[in-house]
């Protein structure tokens, strides 16, 4: 079962009054449950899958130092670099940025969100790949704010 098939099933769930469900495959076990937003994914050892959730609790993002800043994700969604799959990124690693300019899109139930930045200066780090999902409050940039 892969990240496409844990949000189809996540957004049946959401358009029924089914509080939990619970499916086993082959490949794994899963189970949702909406009382209190907590969604659980359990895989057996033999199908060794990522779980970028779980990844990202694992590895705490030190705070920065000085006068870098950090973008965060104000929602939960699906993290994209570019306003379409042929289009260039909006910013790149030391790419310089202003106070209100867009630094990336966060699609959350078939709605682009333009995530802009709050300061402007210089990115130094990109925390996100392109297609990931993202949790609300996830550092998204460091940006090293101008003075």
């Amino acid at each position: 079962m892969d990240i496409k098939d844990i949000k189809a099933i996540y957004k049946f769930l959401k358009e029924t009054d089914i509080v939990e469900l619970e499916l086993e495959g082959e490949n794994g076990k899963i189970r949702l449950r909406r009382d209190g937003h907590a969604v659980e994914e359990h895989r057996h050892e033999t199908a060794p899958v990522p779980r970028p959730v779980e990844a990202k609790a694992e590895e705490p993002v030190s705070a920065p130092a000085g006068n870098v800043k950090v973008i965060t994700s104000p929602m939960v969604g699906t993290f994209y670099r570019s306003p379409s799959p042929e289009a260039p990124p909006f910013i790149e690693m030391g790419s310089i940025v202003k106070n209100g300019q867009t630094l990336c899109i966060i699609e959350a139930m078939k709605l682009m969100n333009e995530v802009e930045s709050e300061y402007g200066g210089k990115v130094i780090s990109i925390l996100v790949e392109n297609g990931q999902p993202v949790e609300y409050g996830e550092p998204l940039f460091h940006i090293e704010a101008s003075k």
